[in-house]
């Protein structure tokens, strides 16, 4: 019987290996009534099980070294976390980043920033805020090329709330606006790729599937149930881009990365759980890999769910062709609904 895909993951093989570790040592001190080794070798014993449990919750790198001096590429939510990252690097590799940010002010100083980062790379500030249809449109009206887009923004509020449109908050800003802006920007893709950055978290979602009602959220919100929901969505979006259009379209799930931006507006006992969680997390720059390796390499595979810069099996959920049309088709109505 094979593994549940969530095994093979680096944050699973990290948590295990510091586990099997703390439960040995326990053992070893009920059972001798004392802890063997000397304070040398303990901290050696300690520096060791960090560095290769380091190792082990890096996972796989990709570093392309290409000029993409012709590409242009669009990074949405690049103003912390893995998609600051990513679109450093992508300017460090000579293409015209183009960021969405909140705000045109932030925008254009965090464009700045970047250029300045990436020693003189090309990247340019326009006003994107995701939970606005309105917003997204204008966004899309100053695109007039795209080659890689990068859908990355997120949001995970911890009460109910909703968009500017009435869309419940997180399915609206993490699905929703990066659907309408992709529909928007498909006649300008240049036989390039489009990103959605996914989640693990997609598992989560129980087998009745996605509720595009939202009635049960209303109710009782669940920040995480949402956000899953959302995650799935990312990765139903992506298989039928493939299937209807051939788009180059890839899912991924970043890696589990404690210290992103996206927990800021937790509880502070929530913030430090994460923090004290992080030593089995990937950086944001490790996190930024497999967004890469979707973007770049010709081992990606379009259509597919990928994780640590590989082809990775999602939920059966995920894999379900009928959930991902009746996503699509309620998506368009959805938006459709509320642009009139």
């Amino acid at each position: 019987m094979p593994l549940h895909p969530m095994f093979l993951e680096p944050e699973i093989h990290s948590t295990i290996f510091l586990c099997i570790n703390l439960i040995g040592s326990i053992i070893v001190r009920l059972l001798l009534h004392a802890w063997p080794l000397t304070i040398f070798w303990s901290c050696f014993y300690i520096i060791l099980v960090g560095l290769i449990n380091h190792s082990l919750a890096a996972g796989r790198y990709y570093l392309p070294t290409r000029n993409l001096r012709d590409q242009i590429v669009i990074v949405t939510g690049a103003a912390t976390g893995i998609g600051r990252v990513c679109a450093l690097r992508f300017a460090k590799l000579g293409t015209c980043v183009i960021i969405g940010v909140r705000g045109q002010e932030r925008a254009e100083r965090v464009a700045k920033e970047l250029s300045d980062e990436s020693h003189g790379g090309t990247v340019i500030g326009y006003d994107l805020d995701l939970s606005s249809l309105t917003n997204v449109k204008n966004f899309a009206e100053k695109i007039e090329r795209v080659d890689i887009l990068l859908n990355n923004a997120s949001t995970v509020p911890t009460t109910y709330s909703v968009t500017a449109d009435g869309i419940e908050k997180q399915f609206g800003t993490n699905y929703i606006g990066h659907f309408y802006l992709t529909q928007l920007l498909l006649s300008r893709l240049t036989n390039g790729r489009i990103i959605n950055v996914s989640s693990l978290a997609h598992h989560m979602v129980p087998s009745t599937g996605i509720d595009y009602t939202f009635s049960k959220l209303r109710d009782k919100y669940s920040a995480s149930a949402a956000y899953a929901s959302s995650k799935l969505a990312q990765i139903y979006h992506a298989s039928e881009l493939t299937r209807r259009y051939g788009v180059k379209a890839y899912s991924l799930h970043p890696g589990t990365i404690m210290s992103t931006n996206i927990n800021h507006n937790r509880s502070l006992i929530k913030r430090i759980l994460f923090q004290l969680l992080s030593v089995i997390g990937k950086t944001v720059e490790q996190g930024s890999m497999t967004c890469i390796f979707c973007a770049l390499s010709n081992d990606a595979v379009p259509g597919h769910f990928h994780s640590d810069c590989q082809v990775r099996k999602p939920s059966q959920l995920a894999l379900d062709k009928h959930r991902a049309a009746e996503c699509w088709n309620e998506s368009e109505k959805l938006i459709n609904e509320k642009l009139k």
